[in-house]
């Protein structure tokens, strides 16, 4: 169930992560942590952002293929965290 579609919650604890390892671990693995969450958080506010433009709606998931929402909408649980991804409050 929790494979393959783009889950918004899975992705909030990765950025969470991401950024926590930025701030507080210096070394080889902070440049790529740093490049991981902004194509990361980009990517997923690009995504969202488009498909609300195009359909009208928040959706549950998101396909791992093109991006499409899909199964349930309007959908404003664990999506409704891409709010606090833009404003990167983890």
């Amino acid at each position: 169930y929790w494979t393959g579609p783009i889950w918004i919650n899975m992705n909030y604890l990765l950025l969470a992560s991401l950024k926590q390892r930025i701030l507080s671990h210096s070394g080889p693995c902070q440049e790529r942590a740093g490049s991981l969450y902004k194509t990361l958080r980009g990517n997923l506010i690009a995504n969202l952002v488009r498909e609300y433009e195009r359909t009208g709606f928040i959706w549950e998931q998101y396909s791992d293929v093109h991006g499409r929402g899909q199964r349930a909408h309007p959908f404003t649980g664990w999506s409704a965290l891409l709010v606090l991804i833009m404003a990167e409050q983890y």
